[in-house]
């Protein structure tokens, strides 16, 4: 923490100032979750007391639990669908950025052996910068006439 100071200094920013705004939020925002708390806790006994006069004094607490025990299931299964959703994205980057790599890597090595030859040199390098050209010329956001062209 404490080589945090100098950097704030240096960056203008009053270190104390902004912790007490970070205190006095904390404290508003802990009022705010005691009271939401309070009031939650306050639906649900009435909720219990309309499920016990509806129901009975066994089975309206029993359908609550079950009602509570059914949502923290269905939250579950939300958590880890999307935790497995991301796991699986994050692996397929995984996979992408080592297929790059190993593609460059590839690439890498075989460009000395490639441009010993002079077939290569004379044809191939020349070729490949047209094609690079052409390329980059054909992409819509490349070439600012392109703009020009679809507004007409």
């Amino acid at each position: 923490m404490q080589f945090l100071l100098p950097l704030a200094s240096i960056l203008g920013i009053e270190v104390d100032v902004l912790l007490d705004r970070v205190k006095k939020n904390a404290i508003a925002w802990s009022a705010v979750a005691l009271f939401a708390l309070i009031g939650i806790v306050f639906i649900l006994v009435a909720v219990s007391n309309a499920a016990t006069l509806a129901w009975g004094p066994i089975v309206g607490p029993l359908a609550i639990a079950l009602v509570a025990i059914v949502i923290a299931i269905g939250l579950w299964a939300t958590m880890a669908i999307i935790e497995g959703i991301a796991r699986r994205k994050a692996l397929e980057k995984r996979h992408a950025q080592e297929k790059t790599a190993l593609v460059t890597t590839a690439a890498m090595t075989a460009l000395p052996l490639l441009l010993q030859s002079s077939l290569m040199r004379k044809i191939g390098i020349p070729v490949g910068g047209a094609l690079a050209a052409a390329f980059l010329l054909s992409k819509s956001g490349g070439h600012p006439r392109a703009e020009d062209e679809t507004l007409d």
